[in-house]
């Protein structure tokens, strides 16, 4: 999905597009479902990896940044702009650099090729280091966490939030650890398996 075409998208990364930033969508509904899920399983962030490491950094972008718009405007959640716009930017930042950041890495810790259908821990499949996937996620977490708590920081005041509110905020991210170490077992497996049916 990540080939180019020239002067046009493709019409399989549209699509993907779509449907990941559909999932990103219904999922916080199944997991706002369990108390707490949605804040510890961080549902919504996982379309956005996805896109970004599969489709790109621009398909990243529009799913991470139009999760929460389109939730908020179809199902009221998040409810408050205080809430959202922070989650518009650090979902956004979540697709935007780890679509970034894969081709980049993969460069640097690819080496050589292995033989298409090599499929052992750490090595490349059809000429992809799935490392980079690891690295890059993991990268595209850590932009995104500093995006959202200096957007936080930012919007506090704005909203006639006190400095404790938005502290208070920050410090709930970290009820979210567990969500994150979900991701950094479930999300290259997942990219490996949609390059594996897509032959790539």
């Amino acid at each position: 999905m990540r080939e180019r075409s020239a002067g046009r998208v493709p019409t399989a990364t549209l699509t993907g597009t779509a449907l990941l930033l559909a999932l990103g969508v219904a999922l916080p509904l199944v997991f706002h479902a369990v108390p707490l899920g949605g804040r510890i399983f961080l549902p919504m962030h996982l379309p956005t990896f996805v896109a970004g490491l599969v489709l790109g950094p621009l398909a990243g972008l529009i799913v991470g940044a139009g999760s929460p718009m389109v939730s908020s405007l179809l199902t009221g959640m998040p409810v408050a702009p205080f809430y959202m716009v922070p989650m518009v930017f650090e979902l956004g930042t979540y697709g935007l650099v780890a679509g970034l950041l894969r081709p980049r890495l993969e460069t640097m810790v690819g080496g050589s090729p292995a033989p298409a259908g090599l499929d052992t821990a750490g090595a490349r499949r059809g000429g992809r280091p799935y490392a980079a996937v690891t690295l890059s996620l993991l990268g595209a977490m850590i932009a995104g966490r500093i995006v959202w708590m200096a957007v936080v920081v930012w919007l506090a005041p704005l909203v006639g939030l006190t400095a404790r509110t938005a502290a208070m905020a920050i410090a709930a991210i970290g009820a979210g650890w567990i969500g994150m170490a979900v991701q950094l077992v479930l999300i290259p497996a997942i990219v490996r398996a949609i390059e594996r049916v897509r032959g790539t």
